[in-house]
């Protein structure tokens, strides 16, 4: 499995944790853009970092940041 697919599956795993609805409201973004996400934008991944649970190298293993 390449990154970008391990990152896709971490996206799956984040939003099974934290529920679509919640992490909407936690980011303040509307619920269907978390569902069009293939994968966590680098911004988001920065701000879902910040809750604590993840590390941003963890969601997104495919970038360098």
């Amino acid at each position: 499995m390449n990154k970008y697919e391990l990152a896709k599956e971490r996206k799956k795993e984040i939003v099974a944790k934290y529920g679509g609805k919640n992490l909407s409201v936690l980011l303040n973004i509307s619920h269907p853009a978390v569902s069009k996400w293939e994968v966590v934008p680098p911004l988001r991944a920065f701000q879902i970092a910040n809750f604590g649970d993840f590390q941003l190298d963890y969601i997104r293993p495919d970038l360098k940041f």
